[in-house]
């Protein structure tokens, strides 16, 4: 009996443990200034600790960066909160995990000081938007392939490690696109790990080829509406 209870006890721990690693960003999006974040605009959250000067660096970012994205996607639908942290304790207190810059679906931004960068808070951004423009449960069972979604953010953040110089009439590929590019995110995840530059540059040239058939990146934000209706990927592509 003692020896099921203490199995029992082990178990509870293990699950709380595991719901407080999950559960961290979504806590520390709802209520900042519980994880030593004060806010600084409006939807705009930094570590409490960080220089006037560095406050005004990142609040500059932000702006910068939701601009290159409602400049390319016709205006900005979604509003997440951004979250920037000075020092890696900071981004390890809400939970932001490995990368740079994460984000939590269509609502956050969660910024670690290497993440402090135009285009990849750009680059991320673009999910945001992106996601919360077809829709949470759409993104969830799979409406838009993994590669659509990167190379697209790739575009929208105008990555010089992933694309071509703009050049008028011509197409922004450094590389053709990858044979079987992941459409599930964990392949696609998976994949990075043997040549993510390759990867990267191959989605981002499939979807800038994409658009140019389609006339430009104005048709992005009319394909996004008919894959939040219900819309199936396979049938609009092409």
């Amino acid at each position: 009996m003692l020896r099921s209870a203490m199995w029992l006890v082990l178990l509870l721990m293990l699950f709380a443990g595991f719901v407080l690693l999950v559960a961290r960003p979504f806590a520390a999006v709802s209520c900042p200034q519980c994880f030593g974040l004060q806010q600084a605009a409006d939807g705009v959250y930094l570590e409490s600790s960080m220089p006037e000067s560095a406050r005004a660096h990142a609040l500059q970012l932000v702006a910068q960066a939701e601009d290159r994205v409602g400049r390319f996607y016709g205006g900005m639908q979604q509003s997440p909160r951004v979250l920037i942290c000075a020092t890696v304790a900071c981004f390890e207190r809400i939970g932001g995990g490995g990368a740079r810059v994460g984000s939590l679906g269509s609502l956050a931004l969660l910024v670690s000081p290497e993440g402090e960068n135009l285009v990849l808070m750009s680059h991320e951004l673009s999910h945001v938007e992106l996601h919360g423009r077809v829709g949470m449960w759409r993104m969830e069972i799979g409406a838009v392939p993994a590669w659509f979604d990167e190379g697209m953010a790739v575009l929208v953040s105008d990555d010089p490690q992933y694309l071509a110089p703009a050049r008028p009439g011509r197409d922004r590929c450094a590389a053709g696109p990858q044979a079987d590019m992941p459409s599930d995110p964990v392949d696609w995840r998976a994949r990075l790990a043997e040549n993510g530059n390759l990867l990267y540059a191959g989605a981002a040239c499939q979807v800038d080829l994409w658009m140019i058939r389609q006339g430009g990146p104005a048709a992005v934000p009319p394909f996004l509406a008919k894959l939040h209706d219900g819309q199936a990927f396979d049938s609009l592509y092409h």
